[in-house]
């Protein structure tokens, strides 16, 4: 999983997130990018997507003896890729069930990946599920805090906003738990197959 053929993966993610956000803040009067903060989300986005390689170098690829973790890396990027994406194809407004669903399964994939990231380190392996789900439900606590001081506090969804914060934030919980129970469940069968 760690293999350097799959370096294109996080490279690729990041790279065509950062081309649909700078199109995003370029391209004018696209009406379902008015009021969500595209200009932040250009810096941010590629920033919060590197965190996780820069944590992991500091921590411990700069040693040079770790392999690089790069389908977990690729994994926190996606979705930001997919939010940028879904905003692309105005999702979010034309399928009712997107922003639900896209909840669920960033949360998933984020959270995957941290644990992915942190379950060689973590004993007794259980407690891999624990700490993904509750680290899963902090980032989507500060993402809804950050949707609500970008978008939501003045836009047009500020009616509905708190009631769609609590579902997401459920979901975004939910799709933690089960990233970090996948996670246990995967590393468990790897360490008893060898």
């Amino acid at each position: 999983m760690r293999s350097r053929s799959l370096a294109w993966f996080p490279a690729l993610t990041l790279a065509l997130t950062t081309v649909l956000l700078l199109a995003a803040v370029l391209v004018p009067g696209v009406d379902q990018f008015e009021g969500k903060g595209w200009s932040v989300r250009l810096v941010a986005y590629p920033a919060l997507m590197l965190v996780a390689p820069a944590a992991w170098w500091w921590a411990r690829g700069r040693r040079g003896a770790a392999p690089v973790p790069y389908v977990a890396f690729g994994l926190i990027m996606l979705p930001f890729l997919s939010d940028t994406t879904a905003n692309w194809l105005d999702l979010f407004r034309t399928v009712g069930w997107w922003d639900d669903a896209s909840h669920f399964a960033h949360w998933f994939l984020l959270s995957a990946g941290i644990g992915l990231l942190v379950s060689p380190h973590v004993r007794p392996p259980w407690v891999v599920v624990p700490l993904v789900a509750g680290l899963g439900a902090v980032l989507a606590l500060g993402w809804e805090l950050g949707e609500y001081a970008l978008f939501l506090r003045t836009g047009k969804e500020a009616g509905g906003a708190y009631r769609d914060t609590l579902g997401d934030e459920t979901l975004g919980t939910t799709g933690a738990l089960v990233a970090g129970l996948l996670v246990w469940w995967w590393s468990s069968k790897r360490t008893l197959t060898g």
